[in-house]
């Protein structure tokens, strides 16, 4: 009977323990976010992967509360900070957290559990856009655009500072205005892909960190074998096809789904560059610097994109060896 009680004690205190890593780990990443901005940005991206972790540790109940306790207390310290306006998208990116730590419960394929994140994600942000109407009686991000001249501006007074040619320079501030609009025209794609590579860089890490935790983790598969559907070319072709119509609506529609169809095919790029980094046995430290540099050089995106879409034609992974597990 002492020996039970022992057991049961000690699970409360390994649970207070997580309970209370969780609340502190999640504050914590989160106000490191907020407090650099900038150089900090990737952390935005993980920030709901404490929420999964103790999320999926605590259980649903004590996860919920731990969530909570995290984002209040976040909220608390970033109007302490001066830096409320970030209070919002924290409380996105907790509920996330949550969203993405409840469809790993379920045996879902890497696309049913994205796609399933997303619709989730959708019912906040939807709210969220739908009250700002009802404030404000304008769409918010209509309401951001002078915002959005005076970020393009300042940064061209940045971009002339690091020596870029003044031609350039003057381009860009005489079309600011006209660049803003191009941003909030196209403002669905970039959402839509933003919150889905934060879904895929959080689940990739997750897997990582389960797996070591003999946490349940649903199977993927071969990650680094994954493939975009055959079909989804049309909607490349197609989609491109509409940017021809001389029609702004047509044009936009058409760029919103063309942007989203290219991301896409940078994950089967990425997925080919996997599978050739494994089966040629390259070295982390080479593999890091090759995804570091795709953050800085649009080229190699672009490159990595190609590589997927031609994919489809060439099937760059046929005449390699068979992998063994799962990889990313």
């Amino acid at each position: 009977m002492a020996g039970l009680l022992n057991i049961k004690g000690e699970r409360k205190d390994i649970i207070g323990r997580d309970f209370l890593a969780g609340i502190v780990v999640s504050s914590l990443l989160f106000l490191l976010a907020a407090a650099f901005p900038f150089s900090g940005s990737f952390l935005f991206f993980l920030a709901p992967l404490p929420i999964i972790f103790y999320y999926s540790k605590l259980g649903r109940l004590l996860g919920l509360l731990m969530v909570v306790g995290t984002l209040s207390g976040v909220v608390a310290a970033l109007k302490a900070m001066g830096s409320g306006e970030y209070a919002p998208l924290f409380g996105l990116l907790g509920f996330l957290g949550v969203a993405i730590a409840e469809v790993l419960r379920r045996k879902f394929s890497i696309e049913q559990a994205i796609l399933a994140s997303l619709a989730a994600m959708s019912i906040p942000v939807l709210s969220l856009i739908a009250y700002s109407i009802f404030r404000t009686g304008e769409a918010p991000w209509w309401i951001a655009e002078p915002y959005l001249v005076q970020t393009i501006l300042e940064n061209a007074k940045l971009y002339g500072e690091m020596g870029v040619p003044a031609e350039q320079i003057s381009l860009i501030r005489d079309n600011a205005p006209k660049i803003a609009r191009l941003f909030i025209n196209i403002l669905p794609a970039l959402s839509l892909i933003s919150v889905a590579l934060c879904i895929w860089l959080n689940m990739l890490a997750t897997r990582a960190i389960f797996y070591r935790q003999s946490l349940y983790f649903p199977d993927f598969g071969d990650l680094a074998r994954w493939k975009a559907p055959e079909k989804l070319v049309w909607i490349v072709i197609g989609s491109g096809g509409t940017l021809l119509i001389p029609n702004d609506t047509a044009f936009y529609v058409g760029l919103n789904v063309l942007l989203i169809c290219l991301f896409v095919y940078l994950l089967q790029g990425l997925a080919i560059v996997s599978y050739f980094f494994r089966t040629r046995n390259i070295p982390i430290l080479l593999r890091s610097i090759f995804y570091a540099l795709l953050i800085f050089q649009q080229a190699l995106v672009l490159l990595v994109i190609a590589l997927g879409l031609f994919d489809l034609w060439f099937d760059f992974r046929k005449f390699n060896k068979t992998m063994n597990g799962s990889t990313a």
